[in-house]
């Protein structure tokens, strides 16, 4: 470990330090919901990581067209642009908590990407690591006025501890690595396609019907379209078309959440010529119209 240049002047060379870090680490659109029979949630994919803890009742979830059947206690890992789809067949209901959480870090993205246990059944010793962190977000979730500064904390923090369980049982997996130049150009990448689509919906430029250009993305870091198609998929295993859509649709639905918005403001505000442009796009994202999702989440509660 090199030792900064201001401490070198009285710190021995054997001297021991923790490594920087400054990652992006979000936790987003964790929430609770009780639903009944006939349940279900179309074929859908997206560019976080989704976290399930079955509460009550069981849950039959088909991911990557392997089916799994979920009872109280278990949890399901659901890797970024996996398709899945959720449903409640039994007569007396189910409960479910459910986090999704995205972390740009390269390394863990490829360890995770292939090499993750996405089954943790009730009773395991990681089930009960897990249980235990998400069984604390379920519990911020009863508190009834706005979360506090400490809370949000809490709720990172949580995160933080599941990120650390996962990352240990996938890093004992063998996985070849990607070079650093590989990793620091896919890096660059995503965070020109995030810092282009910030920017469009902060000038409401349009997110519907303004696309973002890898070649472009390609030309300013001086590397070929081609080059950057492939980096990019190696690393997050998915095209750089994709991640873009899948942070509209995070967008969209992040709008939709708030009922003090109407779905033509909604729209608007993602740059949309008219409601029904922004309605066809998303039935074409999930399987459902705006007003359908939102009638389907109307009575979660949510932290962000």
């Amino acid at each position: 470990m090199i030792i900064p240049e201001p401490y070198r002047s009285y710190l021995s060379p054997e001297s021991r330090w923790l490594p920087a870090t400054d990652w992006n680490v979000k936790l987003f659109g964790a929430h609770m919901q009780k639903v009944k029979q006939g349940w279900k949630v179309p074929l859908e994919s997206h560019l976080a990581f989704e976290l399930i803890l079955i509460l009550e009742g069981s849950q039959t979830t088909l991911l990557e067209n392997i089916r799994y059947d979920l009872h109280a206690g278990d949890i399901l890992l659901i890797p970024p642009g996996c398709k899945h789809t959720n449903e409640c067949n039994q007569e007396q209901g189910l409960t479910y908590f459910i986090a999704h959480f995205n972390v740009d870090e390269v390394l863990f993205r490829q360890e995770m990407s292939g090499h993750v246990q996405m089954l943790f059944p009730c009773g395991g010793e990681d089930n009960q690591r897990l249980t235990e962190v998400m069984m604390k977000w379920v519990d911020l979730l009863q508190h009834k006025e706005e979360y506090t500064t400490s809370d949000l904390f809490r709720m990172q923090a949580g995160l933080l501890e599941i990120l650390a369980i996962l990352a240990e049982q996938s890093s004992s997996r063998s996985q070849e690595a990607v070079s650093p130049t590989v990793a620091h150009y896919a890096s660059l990448i995503a965070e020109a396609i995030k810092s282009r689509f910030n920017a469009g919906n902060i000038q409401r430029e349009g997110l519907g019907d303004k696309e973002i250009r890898i070649e472009e993305i390609a030309a300013s870091l001086q590397i070929s379209p081609g080059y950057a198609l492939e980096t990019f998929q190696k690393v997050y295993g998915i095209s750089p078309r994709r991640y873009l859509s899948e942070l509209k649709l995070h967008e969209a639905k992040q709008l939709i959440h708030q009922p003090d918005l109407n779905l033509t403001r909604v729209a608007t505000m993602l740059g949309y010529s008219s409601l029904a442009h922004f309605s066809r796009q998303f039935r074409r994202w999930t399987g459902m119209s705006p007003s359908e999702y939102r009638q389907t989440m109307g009575s979660i509660r949510f932290f962000e």
